[in-house]
């Protein structure tokens, strides 16, 4: 039986930022999983702290809400104990790539059997707006205010370098996309698959121009990895849809 995407729904009103990309994300989350006939109780959740992590409530399924930085041993203790059902990790920028960072790249090391979505938006968002790891150099923030010193961390290009065998990225201006992306994501069943979600942090990181202006879909996968790895390191074209598949 199909499964209804209202079985997800929460009756707990979200509470993000108007124009912030979560709404997109959380969305496009819930339309995903019943459209590949997921029920609620198939799925479990495992949340960072942050922006991201406010989305816990939000969605009507098996939830954790971990420590900052560390959904990914949490969500993979859960998978070792139940290999049957979906589990997705879900972080910041902030919370992925620098405070848990070991563990990402541990676990796509090793391609364990997990999903992780990163919801990157290139600030600390709840925490009033600080440099976070994938922060454009030059952008001025409460930790910068003369502008962020350093390059930003390449989250592709990182996991890339490992043995992860699922590897995309897409962002909250193109919904369609999004949806077809995670789809894509969740349902990969030979190891680790990672999504990087560019969105818009409407209060501290307006995006969305930027994005519009330079993405461009890959039609299909690269065929190498040299070949991903090259079109991830360019931000005046960026590729989105899924650059490496095992």
């Amino acid at each position: 039986m199909k499964v209804n995407p209202q079985e997800y729904k929460s009756p707990i009103v979200p509470t993000w930022c108007p124009g912030c990309g979560n709404y997109i994300i959380n969305s496009m989350l819930m339309q995903a999983l019943s459209e590949l006939n997921y029920h609620p109780h198939e799925v479990v959740l495992v949340y960072d702290i942050g922006c991201n992590g406010n989305g816990a409530d939000k969605i009507r399924a098996n939830v954790v809400k971990s420590l900052h930085g560390r959904p990914i041993p949490v969500a993979l203790g859960i998978k070792y104990a139940r290999e049957d059902l979906k589990v997705i990790a879900i972080g910041g920028d902030g919370g992925l790539f620098w405070e848990g960072v070991a563990h990402l790249i541990a676990t796509a090391q090793r391609n364990e059997p997990i999903v992780v979505l990163a919801w990157d938006n290139e600030i600390y968002g709840l925490t009033t707006g600080q440099s976070a790891p994938t922060t454009k150099k030059g952008y001025k923030t409460p930790t910068y205010p003369e502008g962020t010193p350093y390059e930003p961390l390449n989250p592709i290009a990182l996991v890339l370098s490992t043995n992860a065998g699922f590897v995309a990225r897409t962002y909250t201006g193109d919904p369609l996309h999004l949806k077809e992306t995670l789809k894509e994501a969740i349902s990969y069943e030979k190891g680790f698959a990672f999504v990087d979600i560019l969105q818009n942090c409407a209060t501290y990181n307006p995006t969305v121009s930027y994005y519009r202006e330079r993405v461009y879909r890959v039609k299909k996968p690269f065929k190498t990895k040299e070949e991903a790895i090259k079109a991830s390191l360019s931000f005046e074209k960026i590729a989105i849809g899924v650059l490496w598949k095992e």
